[in-house]
């Protein structure tokens, strides 16, 4: 597996700046991009640090999509509303996190001009 180690978690955390919390467009943003991280940076230690798992990247996707149903349940149960939403697009994060991780090289990437920053994330697939 090709990884850029923690500059993959980096980058796809960059992109998730500008989101906020509601049922909005930045909202969800938010729910995939924090999955997608957090799938990310499982799939990368499993595959370091364990490595009699066959499947480092199901085990990301698994972790990251239970975080997001368990993240909602735990709001429900304290008084607030349960988003399946949030959830479906955060497990969507998940996996789109860990397949990118176990088959692409991610790096993030700033770019200035003209006085302004713009952040992202590069992809690169060997075809």
């Amino acid at each position: 597996m090709k990884t850029s180690k923690p500059w993959i978690a980096l980058g796809i955390l960059l992109a998730a700046i500008p989101a906020q919390a509601g049922d909005n467009l930045n909202s969800e943003l938010s729910h995939f991009a924090g999955n997608a991280a957090l799938a990310s940076v499982t799939t990368i230690v499993v595959d370091k640090y364990c490595k009699k798992v066959e499947r480092p990247a199901l085990t990301g996707f698994f972790i990251s999509a239970a975080e997001a149903f368990i993240a909602e349940g735990v709001q429900s149960a304290t008084g607030g509303e349960f988003s399946a939403l949030d959830a479906v697009i955060g497990s969507f994060g998940a996996g789109v996190g860990a397949c990118a991780t176990a088959k692409w090289y991610l790096a993030p990437k700033l770019e200035t001009r003209k006085g302004e920053t713009a952040a992202g994330i590069v992809a690169f697939h060997k075809f």
